[in-house]
């Protein structure tokens, strides 16, 4: 499977995972975030504001959040302070667990 069919595939994979539910998604990669958006019917973001260097936090029109990365960017902490930023309360509850 080439590259361009893999990410198609990818977006099939995750618009049937995640069913009709409402969620919010980190993206890494510029082909693969563009094809799990089409995958998901998503044709617009509206960007909110900057995670980190690269890092965008967009949300659709429906109002779920998409924070959008090159794969190439971002430190070792990249993708936990992307799910930190969608949910504060994510490092509180771990530590409390």
């Amino acid at each position: 499977m080439g590259g361009a069919a893999l990410t198609r595939h990818l977006g099939e994979v995750v618009r049937e995972a995640l069913g009709e539910g409402p969620a919010d998604l980190i993206l890494t990669g510029g082909e693969t975030a563009r094809r799990v958006l089409d995958a998901l019917g998503v044709r617009e973001l509206i960007p909110l504001d900057q995670v980190h260097h690269g890092a965008v936090h967009s949300r659709t029109p429906e109002g779920h959040s998409v924070v959008t990365r090159p794969g190439s960017f971002g430190d070792v902490d990249s993708l936990l302070r992307i799910a930190v930023h969608l949910d504060p309360d994510l490092l509180h509850s771990k530590s409390k667990g």
